[in-house]
C-alpha cells in the first residue's frame, strides 16, 4: 500500500509501526510503502527541525495525520478516544529519528501562551525571534494571533505551517474563519473527512468558522456529521451554530436559530447565558414579546445575567441604529423618544434588575440608562402640566 505526499523528509506513523517504511524519491514527490497497520504520512519540507521524540503532552493542539480506525484498531483505543492523541513522526535522514520540540521551544510555547492572554502586542515580539518549525510553537503562535484578534499574522503563520506539516485543524480553523477564507476552510474540512479524523474539537473549529460567517448550512451540516459519526456534539457546538444564525443574512435565520435550540434541550443540554445571547442576536428582526419571552426563559433558568448580554438585550430591544453604536446620551435619548414610553419603561425595569443583581454594566449599558432616565423624566414633567 502507497501514500503519496508532497516533500521528501518526515513522515508520521502509530506507535504499532515495528519499523520505518522505505521511501522511493522521484522529486518533489515521495512514495511511502506501508510496513505495517498504520498509515504514514509527510509532516515537513525541512531538514532543519529538533530530533527527538515529540509527544502530545502539550496542551496546546497538535496535528493530528492518522485515520482513526487505523490508531484503533492499532493501538485498542475505546470507540471515543480522540484521533491524533498518540503518534510518533520519523526523519528520512542518514538515521531514523524521532521528532519532540526542545527544551527551548516548549518554554518559547509556554511564553507565547502567556503572551497571547496579554493585549499588549507581546506575542508578535516573542514569536520573532524563532526561526525553527516545531508545531508546538507554532500552533501557540496561532492561538495567541486567534486570541489577540491578529487574524492576518495567524494567517501567516498558518501558510508556514501547512506547508510543513498538516495544520492544527481547530485553530486554523478559526483563523480560516475570521478571514473569510471559505475555499481553504473547506480544503481543511475535506482533509479531515477523508481521513476519518473528525473529533469534537474539529467540529467546534469548523462551526466556528461557520459562526463567523453566518453560514448556516455548513454548521448544520456539522452537527448532523457529529450524529451520524455518534460523537457527541455538546453545548458549545449548539451554541456556535446558533450563532451562525446570528450572524446569517437568512430571512429564516431566526426559525433555524429556534429549530436549533430546541435540538439542543431535545438531547439533554442546558443552554448558558452566552447561548441566549446567540439566540437573542438571532432573533433581533423579531416582535419585542419574542424577546420579553426569551427575557423570562432566562430568569426561569436562574441563570446569571452578565454585560454582553445586558447590552445585547437593550440594543436589540430599543432598536439601536444598525450602522454605528450609542455614544452619546442626547443622541440615545433622541431615539428613545420616538418609541412608545411602554417600551422605555420595561426597558428601565430590566436595567434594574440588572444592578439589583450587581451586573456590572459595561460603558454602553450605563450610557442607555442614563438615556432612559433622561426621557421617562421628560415624560413625567409633560403628564404633570397636563389637564
Amino acid at each position: 500500500m502507497q501514500f503519496f505526499v508532497r516533500g521528501t523528509h518526515i513522515l508520521q506513523h502509530a506507535k504499532a509501526c515495528g519499523r520505518a517504511p522505505q521511501p522511493i524519491t522521484d522529486g518533489l514527490t515521495a512514495a511511502w510503502h506501508e510496513p505495517c497497520h498504520a498509515a504514514c504520512w509527510l509532516s515537513s519540507t525541512s531538514r532543519n527541525i529538533s530530533t527527538k521524540r515529540y509527544t502530545a503532552h502539550d496542551d496546546f493542539a497538535q496535528p493530528k495525520q492518522i485515520p482513526t480506525h487505523v490508531l484503533r484498531r492499532t493501538e485498542g483505543w475505546g470507540a471515543h478516544s480522540r484521533a491524533g492523541e498518540k503518534f510518533n513522526m520519523i526523519v528520512n535522514t542518514t538515521e531514523h529519528l524521532v521528532l519532540e520540540p526542545t527544551e527551548e521551544e516548549k518554554w518559547l510555547a509556554s511564553q507565547l501562551k502567556v503572551a497571547g492572554n496579554k493585549k499588549n502586542g507581546q506575542w508578535q515580539k516573542v514569536v520573532a525571534t524563532y526561526s525553527g518549525f516545531s508545531p508546538l510553537v507554532l500552533t501557540a503562535a496561532m492561538q495567541a494571533a486567534l486570541k489577540q484578534g491578529n487574524y492576518e499574522e495567524g494567517y501567516e503563520i498558518y501558510r508556514r505551517v501547512r506547508h510543513m506539516t498538516l495544520p492544527t485543524y481547530t485553530i486554523s480553523m478559526k483563523l480560516l474563519g475570521k478571514l473569510g477564507q471559505h475555499d481553504e476552510i473547506e480544503r481543511l474540512w475535506g482533509q479531515l473527512m477523508k481521513m476519518d479524523i473528525v473529533g469534537q474539537p474539529e467540529a467546534s473549529g469548523r462551526i466556528d468558522a461557520a459562526a463567523d460567517n453566518g453560514d448556516i448550512q455548513a454548521a448544520v451540516r456539522v452537527l448532523h456529521y457529529l450524529q451520524e459519526k455518534r460523537l457527541e456534539a455538546d453545548k458549545l457546538h449548539f451554541s456556535s451554530a446558533i450563532n451562525a444564525c446570528a450572524n446569517a443574512k437568512d430571512a429564516d435565520r431566526a426559525q433555524s436559530a429556534q429549530r436549533l435550540f430546541d435540538e439542543m434541550l431535545a438531547v439533554g443540554l442546558k443552554p448558558d447565558i452566552a447561548t441566549y445571547t446567540n439566540l437573542l442576536r438571532a432573533l433581533a428582526n423579531e416582535p419585542r414579546q419574542r424577546l420579553l419571552n426569551l427575557l423570562t426563559d432566562v430568569k426561569n433558568q436562574n441563570l446569571t445575567w452578565n454585560g454582553v448580554f445586558a447590552e445585547t438585550f437593550l440594543f436589540i430591544f430599543l432598536q439601536s441604529p444598525q450602522k454605528g453604536v450609542w455614544t452619546k446620551v442626547d443622541v440615545i435619548a433622541s431615539h428613545l423618544r420616538k418609541l412608545s414610553l411602554a417600551d422605555v419603561q420595561t426597558a428601565k425595569e430590566f436595567v434594574d434588575e440588572l444592578k439589583r443583581s450587581n451586573v456590572k454594566l459595561n460603558k454602553s449599558c450605563r450610557l442607555i440608562d442614563e438615556a432612559i432616565q433622561s426621557v421617562l423624566q421628560e415624560a413625567r414633567k409633560v403628564m404633570g402640566q397636563s389637564p
